[in-house]
């Protein structure tokens, strides 16, 4: 059996390559964390455009239905009003 071959370890040189890798690596999760906080940002506008709009449309709704039931109330009256008896009428 072949001896293994001794290998000599450069120290400083593997630990200023360790050092390149953790400093890039450390660039990247900068740039993708300014990057995520750009499109955070972005999104919580548009949630703030999209909760205006819809407050707009229930407002809008909410308008219209007063006005519908202030209509259906105008009706119901004069139905009532049609069906009560009269005085002075006889009721058969």
């Amino acid at each position: 059996m072949w001896p293994k071959p001794v290998r000599r370890v450069d120290i400083a040189r593997s630990w200023e390559v360790a050092r390149q890798q953790f400093d890039a690596l450390l660039a990247e999760h900068h740039a993708l964390n300014f990057r995520n906080k750009c499109e955070l940002e972005v999104l919580r506008e548009e949630i703030a455009e999209l909760h205006s709009i819809i407050s707009d449309v229930v407002a809008t709704l909410r308008q219209e239905a007063d006005q519908d039931v202030g209509q259906l109330r105008r009706e119901l009256e004069r139905a009532l009003l049609r069906l009560a008896p009269h005085p002075g009428k006889p009721l058969n």
